[in-house]
């Protein structure tokens, strides 16, 4: 179900939208919609990428929180260009898992 919010945004920036809303030929909820979801996910990642990288997080947790594959995650941080946060210890103690 969608419902209505209101945000209060900047006349300079409101003007350019709906300019370009208008020179596009889009649904102006439509395209909000999509762009603020877009926004979202790409927020939302980068702000547990983060908390990955500060050990606050596991990449399992990660995992879960963004609903991605190990191997999806693993690409997400090439692309951040981030390193796994495990230490040379963590690497040689999973041996003692198997």
């Amino acid at each position: 179900m969608l419902r209505p919010t209101t945000v209060r945004l900047p006349d300079d920036f409101l003007k350019e939208l709906h300019k370009f809303i208008k020179d596009m030929k889009l649904d102006k909820s439509a395209y909000l919609r999509e762009i603020l979801r877009k926004g979202f996910e790409e927020d939302k990642c980068e702000r547990l990428l983060s908390r990955y990288q500060t050990g606050e997080l596991s990449a399992a947790e990660i995992c879960k929180m963004l609903g991605v594959s190990p191997w999806e995650f693993f690409d997400l941080l090439r692309k951040k260009n981030m390193s796994l946060n495990v230490s040379l210890e963590d690497f040689l103690d999973s041996g003692k898992l198997a």
